[in-house]
């Protein structure tokens, strides 16, 4: 099983050791992946923390921060944290990681680690794609560079290209062996990829691999509910999600999207009554971290049972408290557009107005997101407008026009169906 195995470490020193001054040293895992450290428990402790963050529990970052009070932490627990403040799509977070960037521009790094920094100051400047190139190089020599591979696979699931997200996986998946204990991980991101491209039943015998051997992967099982959203198969995701979630106990805030998948199961079976106590009882409360995909969740939730006839009563008034601080924010485009939603429905134009000029302001600059807001974006952000107003003619006539580009604001084909169905419906 997973937690049984945690770190295993081959002992490959370099340097000297002195017994007054504490000198940096270079450990290769089993893998051969090179790690500045002060010893090798400190390695065993970063794995720790590898398989915490593999398993989405919610302590990774206390066990992280915890690492990180040494004197002169090891460079990668540093980089790690950056690229985990980066993925919570926040640009209040950036000082966190600046702070990062800056402690490892005097760090003593190895080749490797340089090109982890290297990606995270690309991905801190919102040049995504530079992040991308380098990393992807980067695994051209490093296939089993497991952090490599997890921080590319976000970075690709944010540009909407299905088939960069499977390739950049299945490219390297030989290299590894069925025997290494993360083995399964890379199984449950490569499902995902096959599902995004639509390569429905090879992903699902994969997901259900990676599943039998670490059934706490919450993001094989993710793959897994993707299969069914995208074939119709709602009792079998139900049946799915019942089995999983007590394998998921311990997760962090990605669960409340797990219910979301859930829910939709019921929504696409008409049982509304049930998709509003799924609301009410994990979407709702988790509103209250102020975390980018909680927010996603429970606006593209309401506006489809706004399209079915559902009794919403406060619930948007609800959202709209807790999402209109956030309608300037210029992380992630996907995020951007949910953030305005509730704000359109309730009809707030002054909160309006000064979204709809953010992305004015923000498709003007020369960063990825910048492309995207210039591209499809600012059209998009326009059309909830027009559609929460009644201007059903004008916003569906801009959603039919950027229909082949919205995929460019990244996130999955069924988080994007949301805006298919207003064009449909309106």
């Amino acid at each position: 099983m997973f937690c049984e195995c945690r770190c295993q470490v081959k002992l490959a020193w370099k340097g000297t050791v002195c017994d007054t001054v504490a000198i940096m040293r270079t450990v290769e895992d089993t893998r051969g992946i090179p790690f500045t450290v002060n010893d090798s428990e400190e390695l065993e402790d970063f794995y720790r923390v590898i398989d915490a963050y593999l398993i989405s529990k919610k302590d990774t970052m206390d066990l992280l921060d915890t690492m990180l009070e040494r004197e002169e932490p090891m460079p990668m627990a540093i980089c790690f944290r950056g690229y985990l403040v980066k993925m919570g799509s926040d640009p209040r977070l950036n000082p966190g990681i600046e702070r990062c960037l800056a402690q490892l521009r005097s760090a003593e790094l190895n080749d490797r680690e340089r090109v982890h920094v290297e990606a995270l100051q690309a991905w801190s400047d919102n040049q995504n794609e530079v992040a991308i190139r380098r990393l992807e190089d980067h695994l051209d020599d490093y296939p089993l560079d497991l952090i490599a591979l997890r921080v590319v696979h976000h970075l690709h699931f944010y540009t909407g290209d299905a088939k960069a997200l499977d390739k950049s996986v299945e490219s390297r998946l030989g290299h590894w062996s069925e025997d290494d204990s993360y083995y399964g991980y890379l199984l449950g991101m490569h499902s995902f990829g096959l599902e995004e491209s639509a390569e429905y039943r090879e992903a699902e015998i994969v997901g259900r691999r990676a599943c039998e051997l670490n059934p706490k992967d919450v993001w094989a099982g993710h793959a897994m509910a993707h299969v069914f959203q995208m074939q119709g198969r709602w009792l079998d995701g139900i049946d799915w999600m019942d089995k999983m979630f007590p394998h998921w106990k311990d997760g962090n805030n990605f669960l409340f999207h797990m219910h979301w998948h859930k829910a939709l199961y019921h929504y696409g079976r008409a049982e509304f009554d049930v998709v509003m106590s799924i609301y009410d009882e994990h979407l709702s409360p988790a509103l209250d971290d102020d975390f980018y995909l909680d927010t996603c969740n429970a606006a593209s939730l309401l506006w489809r049972l706004n399209m079915k006839g559902v009794e919403i009563s406060d619930r948007w008034q609800h959202l709209y408290d807790l999402s209109k601080h956030r309608v300037e924010d210029d992380e992630l485009v996907f995020c951007t557009l949910h953030y305005l939603m509730a704000p359109a429905v309730v009809n707030d134009q002054a909160t309006i107005d000064k979204s709809l000029k953010h992305f004015e302001d923000w498709r003007q600059r020369s960063t990825s997101q910048g492309q995207v807001a210039n591209l499809v974006g600012a059209g998009l952000a326009q059309a909830i407008v027009d559609l929460a107003a009644g201007d059903n003619d004008r916003g569906v006539a801009t959603l039919a026009r950027l229909r082949g580009d919205v995929k460019k604001i990244g996130g999955s084909w069924a988080q994007r169906q949301l805006f298919k169905d207003l064009q449909a419906y309106y």
